[in-house]
């Protein structure tokens, strides 16, 4: 791995953005419909849960990245193949961030321009980015961390004034019961975005101040779970729930409300450039997992040799894994299910009992 270090506030402004990230333009946890809050609310609880856990990790292995110490706790013939599923997972993620950006630009403002070429101006940069290192990455978050505060609070206050809000959209609450909040919840918003949380077991060990990765990570998914219910809060009241469920953005049409005084309207820009910024993030850290989830298993001593392959790889995935935005989506929702469950959810408590269990099989014989 890198030498360099990352600071406790980058940790916390890296994973805010990384939550935030593409969650804040998509209708998340809209299965429940008005009560959508709620089935993010009930999602971040249990990432609390999976960062507890991931954090339990950590604090046996504080020197190990994830896929070293599962060589350790599962053995070299077994935790290197499930180490390489989890690079396989880590490039999965980036190709999809990477393609949910590059959808959504060509969708809101970039009409003719082919998606080819916007994954790849953006996967350019990422690469650049994560050439230079984590720590320049962690410095770059805690600017664009103040932006991105700056425009929802704006957005959030023009949306205000604009009369656009309507209270009554939102009720009543639990109109269908406890039901339709649980199912959206779990796994979808568990495992989109807090669930991902599990690519930053990748950088725990460049924390300069390990004993900061509990209280930074927690505080930051607390923050970016309250940033996703407003947002969800404002786009249900201001669009109701049928045109929230219907648009593949909320985001966009939310903002387009903003109309004051006849001169101060047309702001999609704003949320096009937060989706920007924080779909940067995503991609770039799930990046920096499979980068060097690669490196380290390969026992690769040049790392950034590898940041050109890892990008290609990703820009190849991105325009395979669907042929348009419906087939994407769709495809989304499975994954979901299905292969974050397993990664961020099935495998790290299976490695945690086998090492405790290790552990007393070792008293026992010493």
């Amino acid at each position: 791995m890198e030498q360099t270090k990352i600071s406790p506030n980058q940790l916390f402004t890296l994973i805010v953005l990384f939550e935030i990230g593409t969650a804040l333009v998509v209708p998340l946890g809209m299965e429940a419909k008005r009560d959508a809050w709620l089935a993010i609310f009930l999602g971040l609880l249990g990432g609390l849960v999976l960062y507890l856990l991931y954090y339990r990790l950590f604090v046996h292995y504080p020197d190990l990245p994830l896929t070293s110490y599962i060589q350790r706790i599962l053995g070299k013939w077994v935790g290197w193949p499930v180490g390489l599923l989890y690079v396989l997972f880590f490039f999965y993620g980036t190709a999809r961030d990477l393609r949910d950006a590059s959808e959504l630009l060509t969708t809101a403002s970039y009409y003719h321009t082919p998606l080819l070429m916007m994954s790849t101006l953006m996967i350019l940069i990422v690469a650049y980015a994560v050439f230079l290192g984590l720590e320049v990455l962690g410095r770059a978050a805690e600017i664009f961390f103040m932006i991105i505060i700056l425009f929802g609070f704006t957005g959030n206050v023009l949306i205000f004034f604009s009369n656009a809000v309507k209270i009554e959209n939102l009720l009543p609450v639990l109109e269908n019961g406890w039901k339709p909040v649980l199912t959206a919840a779990y796994p979808q918003v568990l495992m989109f975005p807090f669930g991902e949380t599990v690519c930053f077991t990748m950088m725990f060990p460049l924390l300069n101040k390990r004993d900061a990765v509990l209280k930074s990570g927690l505080a930051a998914m607390g923050l970016s779970g309250l940033i996703l219910i407003i947002t969800i809060l404002v786009e249900i009241a201001t669009l109701g729930v049928t045109n929230v469920t219907n648009s593949v953005f909320p985001l966009l049409k939310t903002v387009d409300k903003v109309t004051i005084g006849h001169f101060l309207e047309r702001l999609d820009a704003l949320a096009v450039l937060t989706l920007i910024i924080g779909d940067f993030f995503k991609v770039a850290v799930f990046y920096y997992a499979a980068y060097t989830g690669l490196t380290d298993l390969f026992n690769v001593k040049n790392q950034r040799k590898y940041v050109v392959l890892t990008g290609t790889i990703v820009l190849f995935l991105s325009t395979l894994i669907a042929r348009n935005i419906t087939e994407h989506l769709s495809q989304g929702k499975l994954s979901l299910k299905y292969i974050f469950t397993v990664f961020s959810a099935g495998i790290p408590p299976l490695l945690l009992i086998i090492h405790h269990i290790r552990q007393r099989v070792e008293k026992r014989k010493s």
